[in-house]
């Protein structure tokens, strides 16, 4: 009899951590079916009787009944009026990070021009607000898509139905944010040539909010990794002059979204039940949403932001053309031409004009999709109906999770297999189903049973599941043992294993995390339930009143902060603790079920957390590398559509095939940095015996950020390539293939390298191929190419006053070559972010350069040069000076390297010229030699002196 309960208790365990693990939307069913599982098999009960379901069904059913009572009828809250009011926080946060980069763009001279919208009171924008806003978009367009999907799940009363709103809510406003950031990349380009203008007066802008938070030394060495920019050598008087130029096309527009974006704001509000309306403008007091909206009057704003698109087309080409054919009298320029053939400068003017106008058609469908809800608002004569949920199961079970403690393991197939996961492309074919469907046929028991268990031997969430049943059955086996049955029952020794399972997540600083505040909050709930009962000896009216006032104060925490698990287990905790006394339902007195809630709390959290940490331990700091290598493999993926053609000789059209492919490895790249996000936030929550984390947790955020720099800019490439082409590779690809394929070869085994350090903690490589140094070459082939056709077509038109080199100038600022060059600007900016991603795991992994001889190390005349400088010093003061000295040159190197210096006058400072990964195998006859090197050049320099 046991031995079977025993059986059906490791069953169900084991589902229910193979489920949690895998489909965490389903955390509380499989919770609600384990509960009563664990309760009545370690019971000491027999018999089954209908009383027993009873106890489990009437209470859940009573208060989901209540639940949906009390939301329907009594405090309704449907999600349409919150996902309007989401939506037009996130357009208006978004307008006004476009808004400032566009006037921090347009500040060319040493004063800071006016705002866009005629708004001289308006802050002035800055570089470092627009990186930090960076991040806050990236989580409104989270916030504005998770809410849509939360209100397509459940019930709404409203005009229009949720999900009549994707078109801007999810679609329009991710497009609208992804030419935003672009936007805001561009500036920080065009701050590495220009400065700030003295539009700000901060100096030193850094890139990343945790730039301005003290670092350790090497934390302050990543300064010095990032590489230059190409960008810096470029030409700022050339610069400056075709800002000049662009600057009033580039205004007009902006002044044009921005009336545009509020009208969309307030047709959402009308249509969605928002009382009122965020904005912009200066003024007292907040506007309200109109009563009524004339569809007349959006049919006048489409009309002239289309107009104001090809007036923008043609007034920004106008004046990029007028640059290259007029002459200047800026006697600063080349025989009064201003050369605007593919360089950087134009990159950058060309990505800034066409994510803007990129940011206005986008504007343009949202601002049509809301002449819509207008429409349907009218045609359904404003009358609310209830709308039932649109459930698609499969994207509701893996649309997301809630909290970050319940997210799924990182995937091993996405970093040991070479490629990653299948594409889905790959497997459209119906030769390639067929073939695998009769293969799966032909395979027999043995290949079937050997498939199982390599793919159970690969699996994290059978290991999630193992470890949680292995853990729930070491804390539950004295239910099992007749002798000890009664004695576990009323200890309540059943408690240690829901709180094992209660506390047991993915890793082991989650686990340690979950059991702290599990552990404040049923301790907190024990004291108040204990109190309750002893308030007045176990009056029923004392302790619904007590329970009451506890559970105000942890329902605010479970609902308005992010501590919601501790929250819930105190009023768990209270409740347990004070009507089970009451109650009787096992014998014993209120401090007697007080300590007994208490320590079972705490073993089941101390053995939850020695189970995570001995057996096969899941530990955040190998989840993040996972995580990061993941994203790594999709970013290649993304490298792999943008090259597209490289072995081709013919000319290249993009299909939508590939645009496809691309855009699932970029989604599964965010989700890859999201995970590393998390799980870099549990490093801190782990123990480490290597000694502290945080000088590896800079180096970690900081291959974060420029993964996600990485992946924003393949993104504006490729979205400039699909909306309007590219010349070079559509005209120009078989005579630049070759030049192409380097640099996307460079890249690629740049990102692999990058990979396999991660994965396998070997050095990098020496030497890596230039990708900076291919894309330079193919840049140059590219103007050769339009100078020479160029010239074929002027020799036959002698008559024409142009001179060659200004044909080839007006050619190349069409529209295709605009975009050609936006997508050229993000592809050199990837090819930065790669080499930067490069030296940062050169900190965390070293490299395979030369650690002695004349290649690398330091020559004896340096030797003896630094040993003199060390002399110069008149006591202590000198030596500190040295140190002072010695210690910020090794702060210097890219590297990481550390210089440790010591203080006794006996002993001379010395640096330790090994990279901080490979000082823990610096052996003691190297520090000998060393010794015996530095007493060497001392006595030569004493020499010297006599």
């Amino acid at each position: 009899m046991m031995t079977i309960r025993a059986t059906f208790l490791t069953i169900s365990v084991f589902v229910h951590g193979y489920v949690r693990s895998s489909t965490p939307r389903l955390f509380i069913l499989v919770l609600l079916m384990v509960i009563p599982v664990v309760i009545g098999l370690t019971s000491p009960v027999y018999e089954m009787s209908a009383v027993f379901p009873k106890q489990f069904l009437l209470p859940i059913l009573t208060a989901s009944a209540i639940v949906l009572l009390v939301n329907v009828a009594v405090f309704p809250e449907f999600g349409s009026t919150y996902l309007g009011l989401t939506t037009i926080q996130t357009l208006q946060k978004t307008l006004e990070v476009q808004k400032d980069a566009s006037q921090l763009f347009l500040t060319y001279r040493n004063c800071a021009t006016s705002d866009t919208s005629g708004n001289s009171a308006r802050k002035k924008p800055s570089l470092k607000d627009l990186t930090e806003a960076k991040g806050e978009l990236r989580k409104k367009v989270t916030e504005c898509k998770g809410a849509l999907i939360e209100c397509s799940f459940e019930l709404a009363f409203s005009v229009l139905a949720p999900w009549e709103l994707k078109p801007i809510a999810s679609k329009g406003i991710k497009k609208l944010v992804a030419n935003t950031l672009s936007l805001v990349g561009v500036c920080e380009s065009k701050y590495a040539l220009l400065g700030d203008g003295g539009a700000t007066g901060n100096q030193g802008v850094g890139k990343k909010k945790h730039n301005e938070k003290k670092r350790s030394a090497e934390g302050a060495n990543i300064g010095q990794v990032r590489p230059r920019k190409e960008i810096e050598s470029g030409d700022q008087q050339l610069l400056r002059y075709l800002l000049e130029r662009v600057e009033a096309p580039l205004s007009d527009l902006q002044t044009t979204i921005d009336r545009c974006v509020d009208v969309i704001n307030t047709c959402v509000a009308y249509t969605f039940d928002v009382s009122t309306l965020p904005s912009l403008k200066q003024g007292k007091g907040t506007p309200r949403c109109p009563k009524g909206i004339l569809v007349q009057e959006l049919d006048v704003h489409i009309d002239w932001l289309e107009n104001a698109i090809e007036e923008f087309s043609r007034k920004s080409t106008e004046a990029l053309e007028g640059a290259a054919i007029q002459e200047t009298n800026n006697p600063e320029m080349i025989d009064g031409e201003i050369d605007v053939m593919p360089r950087d400068e134009i990159f950058l003017i060309s990505s800034f004009m066409l994510n803007l106008r990129q940011a206005a058609s986008h504007t343009l469908d949202m601002l049509k999709h809301s002449r819509k809800l207008v429409e349907l608002h009218k045609d359904r004569k404003e009358a609310r109906r209830i709308w039932f949920p649109m459930i698609k199961l499969r994207k509701w079970l893996f649309s997301g999770t809630k909290d970050p403690e319940s997210l799924p393991a990182a995937k091993r197939d996405a970093y040991l297999r070479e490629g990653g996961d299948p594409d889905d492309d790959e497997l459209t074919s119906r030769e390639t189903l067929r073939g695998r469907k009769d293969q799966k046929r032909k395979k027999g028991v043995r290949e079937r049973v050997a498939d199982f268990l390599e793919w159970a031997s690969g699996s994290d969430d059978v290991l999630y599941a193992f470890k949680l049943t292995l853990g729930v059955m070491l804390v539950t086996w004295p239910a099992f043992v007749s002798g000890w049955q009664m004695w576990f029952y009323h200890n309540r020794g059943l408690w240690v294993g829901l709180i094992f399972i209660l506390v047991f997540e993915n890793a082991v600083g989650p686990t340690i995390w979950i059991f702290f505040l599990r552990a404040v909050g049923t301790l907190i709930g024990s004291i108040w339930g204990y109190a309750a009962y002893e308030a007045r000896n176990g009056n029923e009216y004392v302790i619904a009143i007590m329970i009451l006032v506890g559970m105000i104060p942890s329902y605010y925490v479970q609902l308005g902060t992010r501590y919601t698990k501790a929250a819930m287990i105190c009023t768990i905790s209270m409740c347990v603790v004070a009507v089970s006394t009451h109650l009787q339902t096992v014998p014993g007195s209120s401090q007697e079920n007080f300590t007994k809630r208490a320590v079972t709390m705490l073993i089941g959290g101390a053995a939850a957390t020695l189970v995570q940490m001995v057996i096969l331990p899941a530990k955040a700091r190998v989840r993040l590398k996972e995580s990061l290598a993941s994203a790594i493999v999709q970013i290649t993926k993304m490298e792999t559509c943008i090259a597209y053609g490289v072995d081709d000789t013919r000319n290249v059209v993009s299909t939508p095939r590939l645009f496809r492919k691309f855009e699932r490895a970029a989604k599964k790249a965010e989700a890859a940095l999201t995970s590393a996000e998390v799980f870099l936030g549990f490093t801190k929550q782990e123990p480490r015996l290597k000694g502290s984390f945080d000088t590896q947790e800079v180096v970690y955020k900081e291959i974060i950020f420029v993964l996600r720099q990485i992946v924003d800019r393949m993104e504006n490439l490729l979205q400039m390539r699909k909306a309007y082409g590219s010349a070079v590779l559509e005209q120009y690809n078989s005579l630049v293939y070759g030049y192409r394929r380097n640099v996307a070869a460079s890249i690629t085994i740049m990102l692999f390298a990058c990979h396999e350090a991660l994965t396998t903690k070997l050095p990098l490589p020496h030497f890596l191929p230039s990708a900076r140094l291919a894309h330079l070459r193919m840049v140059i082939r590219i103007r050769q190419i339009l100078l020479e056709e160029d010239e074929q077509q002027e020799r036959g038109e002698l008559s024409e006053r142009l001179s060659i080199s200004a044909g080839a100038r007006r050619r190349a600022l069409r529209l295709k070559f605009l975009s050609w060059n936006a997508s050229a600007a993000a592809l050199e900016e990837c090819i930065e972010y790669v080499e930067e991603l490069v030296d940062l795991l050169k900190m965390l992994v070293g490299s395979n350069e030369f650690r002695s001889g004349l290649l690398h190390g330091p020559t004896c005349k340096e030797y003896v040069e630094k040993m003199r400088q060390q002399r110069i010093g008149t006591g202590r003061e000198g030596l500190e000076g040295d140190k002072k000295t010695l210690s910020s040159m090794a702060a210097s190197s890219f590297v990481g390297k550390l210089a440790k210096m010591r203080g006794k006058e006996e002993d001379k400072s010395a640096e330790i010229d090994i990279p901080n990964p490979l000082q823990r195998i610096h052996s003691r006859r190297a520090v000998a030699k060393m010794g015996r090197q530095r007493d060497t050049a001392v006595e030569g320099v004493q020499e010297e002196d006599r």
